[in-house]
């Protein structure tokens, strides 16, 4: 199977996009908690997903999913853009390879506003919305704004 850049990097716009939608109604509460509601955020992850924080502390999927868990409803006003979308490089393995990519994450709420540079590995996964699931993402300041 041959796909051309511009569907992959459409696909990968549309997983970090959707993400943050998910991850801004959750923290606003325009969702409800429910475990239909939060399984859309953890199913985005692989069970073997890692982080580090723009502080630089490394987290694992399980102390990701308590933290956002809990955190349901505390950043009311809470807006989310995503930009520059880029394709950095993608295995040729189209049904179990990797799609690194970088973003910025610009978020503007009670805590202020900031702007992080993001790197992402995504992983493929036909069962994960577009194909895709989050493995690894490193996320750095660009500003803090408090």
């Amino acid at each position: 199977m041959d796909e051309s850049v511009d569907t992959l990097r459409d696909r990968c716009a549309a997983q970090v996009g959707d993400l943050h939608r998910t991850i801004e109604d959750w923290l606003t509460g325009r969702v409800q908690r429910t475990p239909a509601s939060f399984a859309v955020f953890a199913d985005a992850h692989a069970p073997d997903f890692t982080m580090v924080t723009p502080d630089g502390v490394l987290m694992h999927r399980d102390e990701l999913l308590a933290g956002f868990e809990g955190a349901h409803g505390g950043a009311p006003g809470l807006s989310i853009r995503i930009a520059d979308v880029t394709v950095v490089h993608a295995t040729a393995d189209i049904d179990t390879g990797g799609v690194l990519v970088t973003y910025e994450e610009h978020q503007d709420g009670p805590a202020g506003r900031s702007v992080r540079r993001s790197t992402v590995l995504l992983v493929r996964d036909a069962a994960a919305p577009h194909g895709l699931r989050s493995r690894h993402l490193h996320e750095t300041w660009v500003s803090r704004e408090r």
